[in-house]
C-alpha cells in the first residue's frame, strides 16, 4: 500500500485506496517544482474559466460550476488523450490547499479523483476574491519567495551610447506628459526664448523648459533627475501610451461606425483602412522604442515583458472584431463598387487578407502584423502569455475556410506556440531543477552589457 506523501505546501496526503501507477502520478504531482506565471479569468464556448499557465507550457482550467459543473482539466498532452488527472492538477490542487485554507487544513488529507474535482470547483469563488494575489501566493507555498532585495534600481547602467542628454531629458520630463511620446516631447525646448541675454536657462511661464535646459548644463541637476525618474519610470511611461493610443484607435473606429463622419469630415477618416495604418505604426513604434531602451541598459523584467502584453492586447482586439463593420450602421455611406472586402472588416484587413505592399515599402509594413514582432522577442518576455496566445488562435481557428489556405498570421502563431511547447518539453539533465528567478533574468541582461 502506497505510504503518505508530503507536498512543497508542508501539507500531507494518504494515498490509500489508489492504485501503484496512481499513487505513483499523485506524489509526482503533490512533489513537483512548478511556478504559476499567472492566473486569468478566460471565457470560451464551455463557459468561463480560471487559467493557471504554469512556467511549462501548459494551463490548469478550472471551469465555473454554473456553466459547466465540476470540471477541470489541462492542456497537457497527458490530460488531453486520457483525461486523467495529471501531474499539474495534482500540484495546483495542494498548492490551491496551502493558499486558500492555510491553518484550516490539518491531519493527512486523503485524495481521489472525484474528492479532487469537487474540492477545487468548490474554491472557485475564493479564486475570483484572491486573483491578484494569488500567483505570489501559490509560489511562496511551493518554494523560496524572490527576494524583494534584488532591486532593478541597483543594476549598474551602461551610458545611453544612442542617446544624447537632451535625448535623455526630454525622456525623462515627458513622464509627467499624459499623451506625448518622448519622441514627441519638448522638442521647442532649445528654442524658447529666455528672459534675457544674461539669463540662458530660465524661460518665462515655462517650468519644463526652464527644467529641461538647466539639466542639460547642469551634471549635479541631471543626475538628480536620473535618480529620481528611472529608466524603468521612462520606459512604463512610453509603453503606456502606446498602450493608450492603440485603444484610442479602436475607439475612434467604433464612434466613426456608430455616428458616421461629422460635419466636413471626410468619410474616410476613421475607416478600416485608416485605423489598421495607426495600429501597424503604433506596434512599430513601441517595438523600436523597446529596442532602443534595452540596447542602452537592462529594463526589469515586468517592465519590458508590458512590450508583449501590449502586442497580445492588440491582436486579441482585432481578432474581436472580424466581421463586416458596416454591416449594422444607421447612416449612409458612400462606397464603390470595386470596394475590397477586407476594407469593411479589421481582422481581415490585418490578419486575414492584408494588402501586398510593394518590395520598396519599408520592412515593418510588409511583416505579419503583430506575430513577427512577437517572434523576435526574447521568450522569458511572452512566455507569461501563451494561454492568451493560444485562446487567440482557437479563435483565427475558428475563422478557417475549408477552401482557402489558413492565413500566415495563423501559420506563424501556431508554429510559434508548438516551437516553444517543443522546447519546454524536451528532456533536461536533470530531474529536478531549480525555478529562474527575477534576478537570474536581470544577471542575463546584465552580462550583454558588460
Amino acid at each position: 500500500m502506497p505510504g503518505p506523501v508530503q507536498g512543497h505546501s508542508g501539507l500531507r496526503y494518504s494515498l490509500q485506496g489508489m492504485s501503484p501507477p496512481s499513487a505513483v502520478q499523485a506524489t509526482s504531482g503533490i512533489t513537483a517544482d512548478f511556478v504559476v506565471d499567472r492566473v486569468r479569468r478566460l471565457e470560451s464556448h464551455h463557459g468561463a474559466y480560471f487559467a493557471f499557465q504554469l512556467n511549462k507550457p501548459v494551463s490548469v482550467r478550472i471551469y465555473d460550476p454554473a456553466d459547466r459543473g465540476q470540471h477541470i482539466e489541462c492542456t497537457c498532452e497527458e490530460f488531453q488523450s486520457s483525461q486523467a488527472i495529471c501531474v499539474h492538477i495534482y500540484w495546483l490542487y495542494d498548492g490551491l490547499n496551502a493558499a486558500l485554507y492555510g491553518p484550516l487544513v490539518s491531519g493527512m488529507q486523503i485524495i481521489d479523483r472525484a474528492g479532487i474535482i469537487s474540492q477545487i470547483s468548490e474554491l472557485y469563488t475564493r479564486i475570483s476574491s484572491q486573483l491578484t494575489t494569488l500567483p505570489t501566493t501559490l509560489n511562496a507555498a511551493h518554494d523560496e519567495v524572490v527576494s524583494d532585495t534584488d532591486d532593478p534600481t541597483e543594476v549598474p547602467r551602461s551610458p545611453a551610447s544612442t542617446n544624447t542628454r537632451p535625448e535623455q531629458v526630454r525622456d525623462m520630463l515627458s513622464v509627467f506628459d499624459l499623451i506625448a511620446l518622448p519622441e514627441d516631447y519638448g522638442r521647442n525646448f532649445d528654442s524658447s526664448p529666455t528672459s534675457d541675454a544674461s539669463n540662458k536657462l530660465y524661460v518665462p511661464s515655462n517650468l519644463p523648459a526652464t527644467i529641461y535646459r538647466l539639466a542639460v548644463q547642469d551634471e549635479g541637476v541631471f543626475r538628480k533627475l536620473r535618480r529620481v525618474i528611472s529608466h524603468d519610470i521612462c520606459a512604463t511611461a512610453s509603453f503606456s501610451k502606446s498602450r493608450a493610443k492603440a485603444r484610442e484607435a479602436f475607439a475612434a473606429l467604433d464612434v466613426f461606425l456608430e455616428t458616421g463622419p461629422s460635419e466636413g469630415q471626410q468619410r474616410n477618416t476613421q475607416d478600416i483602412p485608416r485605423c489598421a495604418r495607426v495600429l501597424r505604426n503604433i506596434v512599430h513604434q513601441i517595438c523600436g522604442a523597446r529596442d532602443v531602451r534595452t540596447s542602452s541598459g537592462p529594463l526589469s523584467a515586468s517592465v519590458v515583458t508590458k512590450v508583449a502584453e501590449i502586442l497580445v492586447e492588440i491582436l486579441q482586439e482585432v481578432c474581436n472584431r472580424n466581421e463586416d463593420v458596416y454591416y449594422r450602421i444607421s447612416w449612409e455611406r458612400e462606397t464603390s463598387d470595386n470596394e475590397p472586402a477586407r476594407d469593411r472588416n479589421l481582422y481581415s484587413y490585418l490578419i486575414g487578407h492584408p494588402p501586398r505592399f510593394s518590395s520598396s515599402a519599408p520592412s515593418w509594413m510588409r511583416e505579419t502584423f503583430v506575430i513577427d514582432r512577437l517572434r523576435q522577442l526574447p521568450t522569458n518576455e511572452w512566455r507569461h502569455l501563451i494561454e492568451r496566445l493560444t485562446s487567440i488562435l482557437d479563435q483565427m481557428r475558428e475563422h478557417l475556410s475549408e477552401e482557402d489556405d489558413p492565413p500566415l498570421a495563423y501559420t506563424k502563431l501556431e508554429r510559434m506556440i508548438q516551437e516553444y511547447t517543443t522546447e519546454a518539453f524536451e528532456p533536461s539533465s536533470s530531474s529536478v531543477q531549480r525555478r529562474p528567478t527575477l534576478g537570474d533574468q536581470r544577471e542575463s541582461q546584465r552580462r550583454r552589457f558588460e
